[in-house]
């Protein structure tokens, strides 16, 4: 019996084999805890590892096909909580399949939902080890990178048409706040935010950061320069970040951390698109 994010109890009879994953990111995570072998069923946009794109898929993360999701024979769902359908979510729990809500809110929620992975796919031993060398370069990243007295203010642009950031409860917003950065959006009540331009100005951020590719980002960003007072373009502190190491919630956001934190302690000027 495992726990799932919600408090659920998710009990299965012998370790999953036949498993459907319904989001880029925990098909990683599904990888990564020694079960990548197992998965029958994938959602749009899944691209790692490379094996992962030749996986069969059932609909994107926002829109399921439930007639493809059964016609799998799934003996294990997992679904992120608060990314897919809930009312489709709800379908496939009354329909008796066994559905793993997942939803990991803090780092160090990745390498426990790793161990639980591994619980519920007999794969304990590779689980724990993938988890223990996630903690481990978790520490030793916060002591390459130690707390600073005055964190930079950040805006996270996570999308451009509409405008869109995280608040201090998403993880990004967390990775920020470790590598010296404070997210002027760090209040916000929910998870993430469509702010207008005005609000960005009136902060005044230090420092930019776009999660998108590089070409893509580059012209968010460009965007920016066209008031020239803001701290971040004065100061040509405008960086993208690969959105995947950081918007998914996977071992590889220790990646997207390493390379945060390196552009916030860094004393170089110059933007990077």
């Amino acid at each position: 019996m495992v726990k799932d994010d919600t408090g659920k109890n998710i009990i299965l009879d012998r370790p999953a084999r036949r498993i459907i994953s319904l989001s880029p990111g925990l098909t990683e995570l599904i990888y990564a805890a020694g079960g990548g072998g197992s998965i029958v069923g994938v959602v749009s946009y899944t691209d790692y590892p490379d094996e992962a794109q030749k996986l069969p898929e059932v609909g994107s993360y926002n829109s399921l096909d439930l007639e493809k999701i059964l016609a799998l024979d799934a003996d294990l769902i997992i679904a992120w909580d608060s990314g897919n359908p809930a009312l489709q979510i709800s379908k496939l729990k009354k329909l008796g399949l066994p559905v793993y809500l997942a939803e990991p809110v803090d780092i160090l929620d990745i390498p426990e939902l790793l161990q639980k992975l591994g619980q519920l796919m007999g794969t304990v031993e590779l689980a724990d080890e993938a988890a223990a060398g996630f903690k481990l370069r978790f520490e030793k990243l916060k002591s390459s990178y130690p707390a600073v007295k005055a964190p930079r203010s950040v805006f996270i642009q996570i999308w451009d048409q509409p405008l869109m950031s995280v608040s201090g409860k998403h993880l990004i917003s967390k990775v920020i706040g470790l590598c010296g950065g404070l997210n002027i959006f760090n209040d916000y009540p929910g998870l993430t935010l469509n702010p207008d331009v005005e609000s960005v100005l009136h902060a005044d951020p230090q420092v930019i950061i776009a999660t998108g590719e590089p070409q893509t980002a580059g012209h968010w960003l460009a965007r920016w320069k066209r008031w020239e007072y803001l701290e971040a373009v004065k100061n040509k502190h405008l960086y993208s970040v690969n959105p995947d190491l950081l918007v998914r919630n996977t071992t590889r956001l220790l990646d997207g951390m390493e390379e945060v934190c390196a552009l916030l302690h860094s004393h170089a000027h110059g933007d990077n698109f």
